[in-house]
């Protein structure tokens, strides 16, 4: 994750967006793969996730694609006193839009697709 991490921060600051927005967009990602990793594959199974960016001047959109056994059990709103479960509050903060599917279209896992829309100053 720190490659891909650094690569989409220095394509995202160099189109422009400011510290702010690379935060957000990151912290939104690093909170998507980490629930992938806690959450997709259960009782010590290995599995993979597919990302994927798309990074234009205007917008950032991320996806995150799992295999795993979805999130149809976790819950919608986590107590407000628990350490975790707070990833897709998170990323619904920073990001302007997400959508998560589950199961996704080849019938298990998640698909996570966040975007961003950026703000240039002048």
């Amino acid at each position: 994750m720190p490659r891909t991490r650094r690569a989409i921060s220095e394509y995202v600051h160099e189109i422009g967006a400011s510290d702010e927005q690379v935060d957000d967009i990151v912290l939104a990602l690093d909170e998507a793969c980490a629930n992938v990793v806690r959450h997709a594959y259960v009782g010590g199974e290995e599995g993979e996730f597919r990302l994927v960016a798309d990074i234009s001047d205007e917008e950032v959109s991320i996806a995150v694609e799992d295999d795993g056994v979805g999130i149809g059990s976790l819950p919608v709103d986590p107590d407000e006193d628990a350490v975790s479960g707070r990833g897709l509050q998170i990323i619904r903060r920073v990001m302007t839009d997400l959508e998560v599917r589950s199961p996704t279209e080849r019938g298990s896992g998640t698909r996570l697709e966040m975007h961003k829309r950026l703000s240039h100053q002048i």
